[in-house]
């Protein structure tokens, strides 16, 4: 007598938005040897027969969520949300681990591995933006592929219409973060405890205007770029608002910019 396995294609389902959705991983091959570092056992095939409903072992859905960061609950049952409660949300960061000929290719910030829990919200990290001294926060790491990501924790979510971020602060929603302000340096205009909405996508100096940067080293700050005119290397300007402090001059492609400041919360 034989008997049939019960398949579970939502369970399928959950597992490939893991995959495709949370870990950004199109090859069911990488997966797997994502998992193999947690699980014994996980093959290509593995993920593929999980993915059409098939059975999984409960070692397979632990490992499945230590790596992505999702709720066993909702992984097994479809109960409860998506995102492990003793799990922080996270955005991605540099590694400083990761080898020298990697550097090039790892984004300061990018908001690939966070879901908002409030829809359309914009996410504000564990990470304080210096008007003289910065803060980077609680940095975590997580396995990704072949190697790993390390993340700023999120502290709060921010909702703002989107038509507001496209059309009135020229902002993208989709790469849009949100950091306290400490320090003095940018006074009267940032005050310490203000919020700013940073745009990700615009991580490259094109007019005078107000950036988050790093020198890639020390933490990030908040600061006005103003370019040198007929400057060869091309040369910034690096200006606090605060007139009681100095400007200084850099050249330009020893700037990291972050993104460009594209709105202000503040306290009045």
């Amino acid at each position: 007598m034989t008997s049939s396995r019960k398949i579970d294609a939502e369970r399928g389902e959950r597992i490939r938005r893991v995959r495709t959705e949370v870990l950004k991983l199109s090859s069911q091959e990488k997966f797997a040897q994502l998992l193999s570092k947690e699980a014994k056992g996980v093959t290509r095939g593995a993920v593929g027969n999980w993915e059409l409903g098939k059975e999984v072992g409960i070692d397979s859905m632990a490992a499945i969520c230590k790596v992505s960061g999702v709720s066993l609950d909702w992984l097994a049952y479809n109960r409860g949300s998506m995102l492990s409660a003793s799990k922080p949300a996270l955005i991605s960061s540099f590694d400083p681990d990761a080898a020298a000929d990697e550097i090039d290719h790892i984004p300061s910030y990018s908001r690939e591995q966070w879901r908002p829990g409030l829809e359309g919200a914009l996410p504000e990290l564990d990470s304080k933006l210096g008007a003289g001294q910065g803060a980077v926060g609680e940095i975590i790491s997580l396995p990704v592929s072949n190697g790993t990501v390390s993340g700023h924790r999120i502290v709060a979510e921010w909702v703002f219409p989107s038509a507001y971020l496209r059309t009135e602060i020229k902002a993208s929603p989709n790469h849009t973060i949100v950091m306290e302000v400490v320090g003095d340096s940018m006074t009267p205009t940032y005050l310490p405890g203000d919020r700013v909405l940073i745009d990700l996508s615009q991580n490259h100096f094109v007019t005078d205007t107000v950036y988050a940067i790093s020198d890639g080293y020390s933490e990030p700050q908040i600061k006005r770029l103003q370019r040198v005119p007929f400057s060869e290397p091309a040369l910034v300007r690096i200006i606090s608002d605060n007139p009681a402090l100095e400007t200084f001059t850099v050249e330009l492609a020893k700037l990291t910019v972050i993104g460009r400041v594209c709105g202000h919360i503040a306290r009045k």
